[in-house]
C-alpha cells in the first residue's frame, strides 16, 4: 500500500490543541495505526460518504484520504456522543461561505 502523509484542517488541529494530552497522546496513536493501515477506519454514509471514521477509546478521528496527492487528511477529532453532528454542522457551514 502506498504511503500517506498526514495533513490536519485548521479545525481538527485546533481541537486536537485543547485535548487533554494523555488524550493527545492516544490521538497520536491512533493517526499512527491510520498512516500504517489508512483504510482500517469504517467509511461513513450518507451525506458523511466519502470519509472514514477511526475509533480511539470514545473519541472519533474523521479523515479522507487524498489518493493522488497522497495525504491522509484529518478533518475533525471528537467524542463519539457529538462528532458527527458537529461534522455535518461544520460542512453545512463550508458549504455556505
Amino acid at each position: 500500500m502506498k504511503a500517506f502523509r498526514v495533513r490536519y484542517t485548521p479545525e481538527a488541529a485546533s481541537l486536537i490543541r485543547k485535548l487533554h494530552p494523555e488524550i493527545k497522546r492516544r490521538i497520536r496513536g491512533g493517526i499512527k495505526t491510520l498512516l500504517e493501515n489508512p483504510l482500517s477506519g469504517h467509511e461513513l454514509r450518507f451525506e458523511l460518504s466519502g470519509f472514514r471514521s477511526h475509533r480511539v477509546k470514545n473519541y472519533r478521528i474523521i479523515y479522507r484520504l487524498n489518493d493522488p496527492e497522497g495525504f491522509l487528511e484529518i478533518l475533525f477529532v471528537g467524542q463519539r456522543r457529538d462528532v458527527y453532528e458537529s461534522l455535518r454542522a461544520l460542512l453545512l457551514e463550508k458549504s455556505s461561505d
